[in-house]
């Protein structure tokens, strides 16, 4: 989640605190605080671009396990979503488990970045020291 003031991204889930936000929740925005300058906002669970996507209802997370459909206890219809056989997900962060037809987008990892230091030099040479007997 992005500050709409100062564009950070340490952006933290806030608690209702009165009408106004009961309101709103109704319209599925959700308050949020953001770290670094605390402004107060709502906004959605996740970004509108990844909406479409299958995404944790609690904390909006994009990052989910598939689990077997006998895994999720909690919710409406469940006897009935197993036997239609929907897909079954678990979020790592706050291991919510349910059920979404939403389309799965797997999350790719992030890619570690070598320092300049750590990569072998360009040229064709080797360093190469004599031993001595």
């Amino acid at each position: 989640m992005l500050c709409p003031a100062c564009h950070s991204e340490s952006c933290r889930r806030s608690r209702r605190g009165g009408m106004k936000d009961r309101l709103a929740s109704v319209f599925g925005l959700r308050p949020w605080r953001c770290r670094t300058c605390g402004r107060r906002f709502h906004a959605g669970v996740v970004a509108i671009r990844f909406g479409l996507y299958v995404h944790c209802p609690s904390c909006g997370n994009l990052d989910l396990q598939k689990v077997s459909r006998d895994r999720v206890v909690e919710g409406r219809l469940l006897g009935l979503r197993r036997m239609l056989r929907f897909p079954a997900y678990r979020c790592e962060d706050c291991r919510s488990r349910f059920f979404s037809l939403r389309k799965f987008r797997p999350v790719k990892p992030r890619e570690s970045h070598r320092d300049e230091t750590e990569q072998a030099p360009a040229t064709g040479e080797q360093d190469v020291t004599p031993i001595e007997d």
